[in-house]
């Protein structure tokens, strides 16, 4: 194309600006800005008030689109309570995270990373936490040293859904999760492939923390998780069975995800 004046040339130019904003803004529209943990039910004596969350994640984006702040309330009233608060500070080869939580005061962790975004540590204070090993872009084991238990014998389908790993403790396996897929596409920060009643640290708001830093633990699961089966060995009996739901908007959008097992169910409101 021939630019014949300037006028033409900055009309030009001005169209292309719209149309490079315009591809951007689903992107800003995408993410997830608030995570409400909330009550729909009358379990375990559960009683809804005058609102029925229980806590509300608020969450704080850089230019680069990885979550800068966090901060989690008791709910989304002025006189909310602040339970607890994160602040990250982003390195070559790690975060650093200042966390503050109402029952124990301030604490700082690092995530580490290697040059593929795949997290390989994430460090307490005292030097202990979780470290990740990698095969084939894919977790081949983890190793929780606090409470000394090893994650091992992870198995994948061609689509990289985890579909098996056991727990190794005292130097015996005592337990194996299998996991079920829909044939539905989703997002990575859905990934809930640890997520259970015991499991929660790495998960904030109900989403996958590590990836809302940019970062990774390998390939993600490409299909969205619908039931978690947790299975005590040698006896092959089932400690616990986890089933997901999900719901969208008009938009294909999840905002709202529930998590439900034999005694209780949680459940999330996505705002974007």
């Amino acid at each position: 194309m021939v630019v014949k004046n300037w006028k033409t040339f900055f009309l030009f130019a001005s169209i292309i600006l719209l149309c490079f904003i315009s591809c951007l803004k689903p992107t800003e529209d995408k993410l997830i800005r608030q995570s409400n943990f909330v009550r729909e039910d009358q379990t375990n004596g559960r009683i809804a008030g005058n609102s029925n969350i229980i806590e509300s994640t608020n969450f704080y984006y850089n230019k680069d689109g990885n979550v800068e702040r966090i901060t989690v309330y008791s709910d989304t009233t002025p006189q909310a309570i602040l339970l607890k608060e994160l602040n990250m500070t982003y390195l070559n080869n790690r975060v650093l995270i200042r966390a503050y939580l109402d029952t124990i005061g301030t604490i700082n962790y690092v995530v580490n990373f290697n040059d593929k975004k795949q997290v390989t540590s994430v460090l307490l204070p005292d030097s202990s936490g979780l470290f990740i090993s990698y095969f084939d872009d894919k977790i081949s084991s983890v190793y929780d040293s606090p409470n000394q238990i090893d994650y091992i014998n992870f198995m994948y389908d061609s689509n990289n859904n985890l579909l098996q790993y056991e727990r190794k403790e005292n130097n015996a396996i005592s337990g194996k999760a299998i996991l079920e897929y829909s044939n539905e596409p989703i997002n990575a920060e859905f990934d809930s492939k640890f997520l259970s009643k015991e499991i929660k640290f790495i998960y904030v708001g109900g989403l996958d923390f590590l990836t809302k830093l940019g970062l990774n633990t390998g390939l993600s699961a490409q299909n969205k998780l619908i039931k978690r089966t947790e299975i005590i060995l040698p006896s092959y009996q089932i400690y616990e069975t986890y089933d997901y739901g999900y719901t969208y908007n008009s938009d294909g959008k999840v905002i709202k995800r529930n998590i439900r097992w034999s005694t209780d169910t949680l459940f999330y409101q996505f705002k974007y």
